[in-house]
């Protein structure tokens, strides 16, 4: 299988450089998911238990959304926010679950990092040393897990339920974008993982902002035949959006979702569908213009667009009508009355 012939290669990788590569940076997508957050542990483990290598694991956002911020102190992840020139005073660094052309991390430009692991299409301009980039995983966590079952090095408990959770959650419990090797990695750690701190994670406190978020999201929210949207306005987190997008996914008549929010002066966007074969990455890298502004896979994809801290209400309204229209089209919806509100009024 190619995955293991990969994770055997990455093994080896570790071990060759073994402290040639301390301090490593272990770098995340700005605001880190739990894919993110597991992937970036699990190197880290690996890194320490193969090659004697000292790592840091880092992000340039903020952990925005509950359950996301729950499952770092619950289990006691070591990622920390680092500003820009922090992430550059490193000599060596890894990227996962984002790739250095993604304008969702603040890898320095034109640096090459000596490792990528990724399961999101592979960039053109992607380079590094050592580069995993494989898709046809459901989620980053699934290759870590699978260089962890390849290596025999013992997995804590903590860092098991990380990584069943950081799977869980991609995939929506095997549901979503899912495959066989998936499931092996989940069946293999699930014994080993907390089913008590998997529930607590799952099921956090929301906080007051997270319900007027909801109620906001629902009272503006559209929907036009099969399709449901919504536009958030200001955020304190673009977290926000991606959850929301997926809340509305669920509505029973619904095959696709789109959601806007505005934060720190871009306009984030979040594409879901129930469509295995939706296309949904490859549709948001054209409606927002470029590969690097968005991207997902089939049924899920994500992006931004930068329109500016200082723009006027008008210029914020006409990018969001502008994405929202274009999305619609390409669904085949033409005509922007034929949208309803059916919770304007709730």
């Amino acid at each position: 299988m190619a995955g293991s012939r990969r994770a055997k290669a990455l093994l080896d990788f570790l071990a060759a450089e073994g402290r040639r590569l301390s301090p490593l940076l272990i770098l995340t997508h700005d605001h880190p998911d739990p894919d993110a957050l597991a992937s970036a542990w699990g190197l880290a483990h690996l890194a320490r238990s193969l090659g004697g290598i000292k790592a840091r694991i880092g992000y340039g956002g903020a952990i925005g959304r509950a359950e996301n911020r729950m499952m770092a102190e619950r289990l006691g992840i070591p990622a920390e926010r680092l500003g820009p020139r922090e992430i550059a005073s490193f000599d060596h660094a890894a990227l996962v679950d984002t790739q250095p052309a993604f304008r969702n991390n603040r890898f320095p430009p034109r640096r090459k990092p000596d490792i990528i692991i990724d399961h999101h299409p592979l960039n053109a301009a992607t380079r590094a040393r050592f580069a995993w980039i494989d898709k046809t995983a459901g989620a980053t966590t699934t290759l870590i897990a699978e260089a962890f079952l390849a290596s025999g090095v013992r997995v804590p408990p903590r860092l098991s339920t990380a990584i069943v959770y950081g799977i869980g959650s991609e995939t929506q419990n095997l549901g979503r974008e899912a495959t066989g090797r998936d499931l092996a990695v989940y069946q293999a750690f699930w014994p080993k993982a907390s089913v008590k701190t998997l529930w607590n994670i799952a099921y956090p406190r929301h906080s007051s902002d997270f319900f007027a978020t909801i109620a906001r999201a629902i009272r503006r929210c559209f929907t036009a035949r099969n399709v449901i949207g919504t536009n958030l306005g200001p955020l304190k987190s673009p977290d926000r959006v991606a959850q929301v997008a997926d809340f509305l996914l669920t509505h029973e008549s619904m095959r696709w979702s789109i959601v806007t929010g505005r934060c720190r002066g871009k306009l984030h966007v979040s594409l879901r569908t129930t469509d295995p074969e939706g296309g949904a990455g490859r549709l948001l890298r054209r409606l927002l213009g470029g590969q690097n502004r968005a991207g997902g896979h089939e049924m899920i994809a994500g992006g931004a667009l930068e329109v500016g801290a200082d723009a006027s209400e008008e210029k914020w309204a006409e990018v969001e009508d502008a994405v929202m229209l274009a999305f619609l089209e390409s669904r085949g919806i033409k005509r922007p009355d034929d949208r309803a509100r059916p919770y304007e009024n709730v």
